[in-house]
């Protein structure tokens, strides 16, 4: 019987378990987090966001937690019925993080609750185009321009 497959592995694990109690972990998330924990504690998110934005590529690692964060901001004064705050927020995010389908998304649903359907619609295609695959913006998009031309039909008569 051959045991030298067995005792190379043996010894691989030993190694890695070795390593994941003597090496350092490196976590540029960690990181970034720390040295954004003080703006946080403002719970401002324009503090937050011109904080993120300063630190250039060193904040990447973390942009989807900054992201999200700020994001979960407007929710909560949505959810509050400060639609206005809310609106902020989200149009902060998406100046924040352009390229980011989820803060057009958001922004969409802001203007919709403030009964702008057109700009909602704008706001949905746009997060459409970053994510084809954004399912909520595909039916809202399609909720709302049933219902403009409903409205539209009904200004005529």
């Amino acid at each position: 019987m051959n045991r030298l497959p067995l005792v190379v592995a043996l010894m691989m694990l030993i190694g890695f378990i070795g390593n994941l109690h003597s090496a350092p972990i490196y976590a540029p998330e960690a990181e970034v987090m720390d040295r954004l924990a003080a703006v946080y504690a403002t719970k401002d998110p324009l503090r937050i966001s011109i904080a993120f934005r300063a630190m250039g590529d060193f904040g990447l690692p973390a942009a989807h937690i900054v992201e999200s964060s700020i994001n979960a901001m407007g929710y909560r004064q949505l959810e509050s019925g400060d639609i206005g705050a809310a609106i902020g927020i989200f149009r902060l995010n998406t100046d924040t993080f352009p390229t980011s389908a989820n803060t057009w998304d958001s922004l969409a649903e802001g203007v919709m609750a403030r009964g702008d359907d057109e700009m909602a619609i704008r706001y949905y295609r746009r997060s459409l185009e970053l994510d084809p695959g954004n399912h909520n913006a595909a039916h809202k998009i399609e909720q709302m321009t049933d219902g403009l031309q409903l409205s539209r039909v009904r200004d005529t008569r």
